[in-house]
């Protein structure tokens, strides 16, 4: 029987899974709780992630407003006024370099510390893996280690990470 264990191989398999449950988010709880075993050493779920809808309902009516600016807004030709689009500048730096972060611990599987900062002051602190991070709607996907939960995160929300 050694022989045979050390004969084992790793084999990949592309496939597509349908859940039913009420909620997406509670299908991708039971799928995630699924995949946690020992006989699945790695995976990546690559589509189905739809967490975040109603953040992004409200948050769309936010940037309708005129004290916020849109991705669209940004690419066009700069307004008249100088001194905020030198504003917006820095900002967009430290959120490439943050989500440059955030697609290597993806890619790695990296084991972090997350802490939120949720509507009213309320802080969420949260070891967890980065699922996915949505460009478009700046939402991060992430599956809390401790509680077996899936958790989703506008990239602004975010107050702190540290990797383990």
């Amino acid at each position: 029987m050694s022989q045979r264990k050390s004969n084992v191989t790793g084999h990949l398999f592309t496939v597509e899974i349908l859940m039913e449950e009420a909620t997406n988010g509670l299908a991708m709880e039971k799928l995630l709780h699924l995949l946690n075993t020992q006989t699945i050493k790695d995976y990546k779920i690559l589509k189905g992630i739809e967490l975040g809808k109603l953040i992004e309902l409200n948050t769309t009516k936010e940037i309708s407003s005129p004290s916020h600016t849109s991705k669209k807004a940004a690419a066009s030709p700069p307004p008249a006024s100088p001194v905020p689009t030198a504003k917006a500048a820095t900002p967009s730096e430290a959120a490439d370099h943050i989500i440059k972060q955030l697609d290597s611990f993806k890619t790695n599987n990296t084991l972090i510390r997350l802490t939120v900062v949720k509507g009213q002051g309320i802080k969420l602190n949260l070891p967890c893996r980065i699922i996915n991070y949505d460009s478009s709607n700046q939402n991060v996907t992430v599956y809390h280690v401790d509680e077996k939960k899936v958790y989703s995160f506008k990239l602004n929300e975010i107050d702190d990470y540290v990797a383990f």
